[in-house]
């Protein structure tokens, strides 16, 4: 029995035992040797590309220089787009014109004469009210000149945006300038088409045209805008009384038409529909773009530069192979000082057995031994490489995940993703508008201008859609009959919404359906625990962890160079500086390297605690030690002097007072409202639902900072709570009216389901201790939400308001009922056209300065033609064979050396090519591998330093490979032969030439692909580079030395990334 206890009593140590393979110093130093071999191979082929980039950079320099001279020159009344004063200045003088030309305009119906052809006067001017319609201003005109220049001035700021070298010379006051004056260009254009709306409605006898003298219309048709107005004449007119409870009104231009319902039918209604070809409003929808703030801490999965990748994967290799040993020799160094106590444990438990007084026996617990951990010899050291591949493939997935997942958008289900969505076809703007009053006599007619002359857009114009089941309504059978073949629709279920009809593209709907929503800004309910955390460091997800100390250390592998380098996952400026304009990318966080408390803490870790610890406590706040030393203090003063006894006729009883007393609080008050000074907020580890609950006491310095946090949090809105609380009166009243079931009446199986989710709530709530509950000020069912919600002002795109979305495509139309009118777009899958099924870059036979970049979408074949001018080409079908008269959905007959221009094109036509970093999240019609960045731009610069001498194609197994392995095809162009056709496995170690088999596994999402090497691996080569060096000895002079086309070649390749998704 003794023995059992003494079993029972010894806590075994159930730590997993490391056990790495070892190797020798000599191969750690023929390692970093090969690295540095690597280094210099990488550092050759990258000059001759950055060679060509410095020599395009210094000529784009040139023509900025040249095109500010020109802009000079022209005298075309654009501002120069990198001083913001011109800007403003540019737009200060479209207003004042434009009020000048509005006050200059007079209608000319007071001019009419119909007797002025009456005359036998040879300079007679025919004022009859025929000439004079077809001879009468056209304000559209004016305005279409003036939005015309605001959009010239808009595409100038964004090439100048998307300019390196324009944005290097700029201050960061005057970047953010330039950001605002933006945005303010944006909102004059929609000021413009209010002015000319409110100019014609101010004037509408003489602009707008009436056929049956119950309706006016006026129609403007220009290449980005096209604008309607439609409204109801100041007549008389019974809405009750007419023969269908609808009207239709047509909007020529806009191509739209809109079935409108009686119960927003009022007198002299007028409704704008203006369709625009540009969006400048999607941008500030809230899931327009990722919300990334400026770190340290990018994946060094992200690099661009193959140079930095190379050495920072060497020093994060020497960060873990460091780590890793000293967790070994400690381990084993715990083992050994373990071993050591069991034998002194041993011999004594040995002498106490020996001793016969059982008064004297010691019972002696002898500890289990544990696990022995591998030795580590002197001069041995743990091989890592393939704990570092897992760490890496962890950053860069762990990065995507809480970064780019779509669940960190707070999308809910009708809300649009504009990261998964993209909106073409342009904007439709129908709007229910205010007339100004007009009152016509028969000489003259008085105008009742208010507001300064703004047009009043009316918003709360809905229709008034019954609760309850739609009645049936009155129209007759033989009504019905004769409009059935017409465009209004009378059914009763659509009577009382507006019917909307939208006549698009021919193309725009041919590879994918649309999805309409309105933009509306309003407020949402959020749920709190569903917020996103906006900042990103490396969780359980991407980081591999060896230990606890280990987990901690890796918070910032790879900072060395990642921070200071280029990396893929870095906003633009532009990104940044619209983010810091709108406040979306909140203050970086301050990374504090985790330490444990229940230990001797060392004096950097002490001024640490006291950094960020005492800011976070209330001024007015004690612990117990104060407590007690105040009142220790308190004793060991004592009397100070001699006490004089009062004499006993003096003593007078003084009756306590139970009021307030001020002075009393004065030494130590507690302040209603807390004061905390400013500070930075702590970077805190993200946690998961997965996680186990940690300690009730705080063990490490972030656990003890989270509870200050905490605490803090909860000081800030005891006010909040104390001063929204319903008095006791109305709470009786409440629950009186609120007619709360009895439990008994609930089901027990609803009971029980309630129990189990109060259980897995506490659970949640214990793990997420971060995430606080905010419950809505105001709320009676915030005791009882486990889930509270947030009011929030929300900009989005949605299609809560669109139903019975019907897509006609033989007539291209697209028609649904709403409840409200407003801006409506058509959203389209943005990566429908991904992945790629095949690729091919070789030079033209017939000219071998342009290259022929074709590509095969999901849907179709896009032809590109690179030469040193820029890109033109077209877009057509897929087919087997050769065509003689292809069809084209889109052709580029000159030359664009503007890519974001040609983005755009492309786009338009919904024909996205181009993906962002995030777009493996949306991508469904197939499957792909995404690739190593930094390999992956490096081999697009040997593919265009070699384009004028190799064909590069794809190959079907890349997509089959890791990430870390591309597989593509290459021939030399002239070789009509198949002799020259070769299989490339480009890794960041080495380059081979290699034939592919795969083998047979045992998970089924699992490849194993199978790589043998072939003849033509003569040597141990670094890059593609060297690799065509070996197949072409003089590939190196006869390189492509154009450095324009170079740059072509390369960005265009760079911004598809076939690569990464074909």
């Amino acid at each position: 029995m003794v023995k059992r206890k003494s079993t029972a009593a010894a806590k075994p140590v159930a730590e997993p035992i490391l056990r790495y393979p070892l190797i020798s110093e000599n191969e750690v130093m023929d390692r970093e040797a090969r690295y540095m071999s690597r280094l210099n191979d990488f550092t050759v082929s990258a000059e001759l590309v950055k060679g060509a980039q410095r020599d395009f950079y210094n000529q784009e320099v040139d023509r900025m220089f040249r095109e500010h001279w020109e802009h000079h020159l022209r005298c075309d009344g654009l501002p120069r787009p990198y001083l913001p004063v011109e800007v403003r200045t540019f737009m200060s003088k479209i207003r004042f014109y434009d009020e000048i030309e509005t006050n200059n305009s007079m209608d000319w119906t007071l001019s009419v004469d119909e007797r002025s052809i009456l005359t036998q006067n040879i300079f007679r001017v025919d004022k009859t009210r025929r000439m004079m319609m077809v001879n009468k201003d056209n304000p559209g005109e004016h305005y279409d000149h003036n939005v015309q220049m605001c959009l010239n001035a808009l595409k100038q700021m964004d090439a100048m945006l998307d300019n390196e070298a324009e944005m290097v010379r700029m201050s960061d006051k005057r970047q953010k300038d330039v950001i605002e004056v933006y945005t303010e260009v944006e909102a004059e254009i929609g000021d413009l088409f209010d002015r000319l709306t409110y100019r014609v409605l101010s004037m509408q006898d003489a602009y707008m045209e009436s056929k049956d003298g119950r309706v006016a219309v006026w129609s403007y048709t220009c290449n980005p805008w096209r604008l309607d107005l439609w409204g109801l004449r100041n007549v008389p007119i019974i809405f009750d009384q007419l023969e269908l409870p609808v009207m239709l009104a047509e909007f020529s231009a806009t191509s739209v038409e809109v079935q409108i319902p009686k119960s927003v039918l009022k007198d002299c209604v007028t409704i704008r529909s203006l369709h625009m070809d540009f969006d400048n409003i999607s941008q500030n929808a809230k899931s327009f773009e990722i919300a990334v703030k400026a770190s340290l801490n990018y994946p060094n999965a992200g690099i661009v530069d193959i140079e930095n990748s190379v050495v920072n994967e060497w020093h994060m290799q020497l960060e873990i192979q460091e780590e890793t040993l000293n967790l070994m020799l400690t381990r084993r160094r715990e083992y050994e000082d373990m071993m050591e106590l069991i034998a002194e444990k041993t011999e004594q438990a040995a002498k106490a057995a020996k001793q016969t007084d059982p008064d004297k026996m010691v019972k002696i617990t002898i500890p289990k031994a544990p696990k022995e951990p591998p030795y580590v010899p002197t001069g041995m050291f743990p091989d890592i490489y393939e704990d570092f591949l897992r760490i890496e493939e962890s950053q860069y997935s762990g990065y995507l995940d809480e970064v780019c997942h779509p669940r960190h958008l707070d999308m809910q289900p009708f809300e649009i993703n504009l990261r998964d969505y993209i909106m073409l076809g342009g904007i439709y703007s129908i709007m229910f508008i205010r007339r100004p009053d007009q009152t016509q006599f028969e000489q003259f007619n008085i105008v009742l201008h208010e507001d300064g002359r703004v047009v009043h857009i009316l918003t709360e114009m809905k229709a008034d859609i019954p609760v309850e089941a739609v009645r049936k309504s009155n129209i007759g059978r033989k009504t019905r009959e004769t409009y059935r073949g017409t465009k209004i629709k009378l059914e009763d279920d659509e009577l009382p919404y507006f019917i909307v009809t939208l006549q698009v593209a021919a193309d725009l709907c041919k590879w994918s359906e649309p999805v309409v929503c309105h933009f509306i800004t309003e407020k949402d309910f959020i749920p709190t625990d569903y917020k996103r955390e906006s900042y990103w460091v490396p969780t359980m997800q991407s980081v591999i962890r060896h230990s606890e100390y280990a987990g901690r250390s890796m918070l910032n592998l790879g900072s060395q160079i990642s921070g200071d380098s280029a990396n893929i996952f870095r906003p633009s400026l532009r990104s940044f500086l619209r983010q810091s304009k709108v406040g979306a990318a909140p203050k970086p966080g301050v990374p504090i390297e985790d330490f444990k408390l229940e230990k001797k803490l060392s004096h950097l870790e002490i001024r640490t605690l006291e950094k960020y610890c005492l800011p976070r406590i209330i001024s007015s706040f004690k612990f117990p030690v104060d407590f007690r030393d105040e009142k220790r203090e308190f004793i060991r003063q004592g009397p100070r002097a001699l006490v004089k006894r009062p004499d006993a006729e003096e003593v007078v009883t003084q009756v306590k007072t139970l009021d307030f007393n001020y002075n009393s609080q004065v030494l130590g008050p507690e302040r209603m409202y807390p004061y905390f000074p400013q500070m930075d907020p702590i970077k805190y580890p993200i946690p998961f639902d997965d996680l186990e609950p940690g300690p009730v006491n705080p063990t490490s310095a972030l656990e003890l900072l989270k509870t200050f946090d905490n605490i803090k949090s909860k000081y800030q809105e005891k006010h909040i709570d104390l001063i929204s609380q319903p008095d006791e009166q109305d709470k009786k009243s409440k629950q009186k009216k609120l007619g709360v079931k009895e439990e008994d009446d609930v089901p027990e199986a609803q009971i029980a389901k309630r129990k189990f989710s109060k259980l897995g709530d506490k659970v949640r709530s214990s793990v997420k201790t971060d995430r606080m509950d905010r419950v809505t000020v105001g709320s009676d069912k915030s005791s009882v939400k486990t889930n509270p919600m947030s009011e929030e002002q929300v900009t989005h795109w949605t299609t809560k308001y669109v139903k019975d979305v019907v897509i006609d495509r033989e007539t291209n139309s697209i028609t649904f009922k709403t409840d409200r009118l407003g801006l409506l777009g058509l959203a389209f899958k943005r990566y429908e056209h991904f992945p790629f099924r095949n690729w091919s870059l070789q030079p033209n036979e017939e000219n071998p300065d342009e290259i022929i970049l074709c590509v095969d979408t999901f849907h179709v074949r896009i032809f590109f033609y690179i030469t040193c001018k820029g890109v033109r080409g077209y877009v057509t079908d897929l087919s087997k064979g050769y065509t003689a008269k292809p069809i084209k959905y889109l052709e580029i007959v000159e030359p664009i050396s503007d890519f974001r221009q040609m983005r755009q094109i492309f786009i338009s036509k919904n024909i996205n090519i181009f993906a962002e970093n995030d777009a493996s999240f949306y991508i469904e019609n197939g499957y792909f591998s995404m690739k190593h960045v930094a390999l992956e731009m490096h081999t697009y610069n040997i593919m265009a330093l070699h384009c004028k001498l190799m064909k590069f194609y794809r190959s079907s197994w890349n997509r089959l490979a890791d990430r870390r392995d591309i597989i593509m095809g290459m021939k030399i162009a002239k070789d009509n032969s198949d002799y020259s056709e070769v299989t490339m496995r480009i890794t960041p170690e080495k380059t081979t030439f290699v034939q592919i088999s795969e083998n047979c596994s045992d998970k089924v999402n699992v490849i194993v692909l199978n790589y043998i090497n072939t003849w033509r691996n003569i040597g141990n080569f670094t890059d593609l580079h060297q690799a065509i060096n070996s197949m072409v000895p003089n590939a190196t002079e006869v390189r492509n030395k154009d450095s324009i086309l170079l740059y072509y070649v390369t960005r265009m390749l760079k911004e598809i990334r076939l690569l990464s998704f074909s």
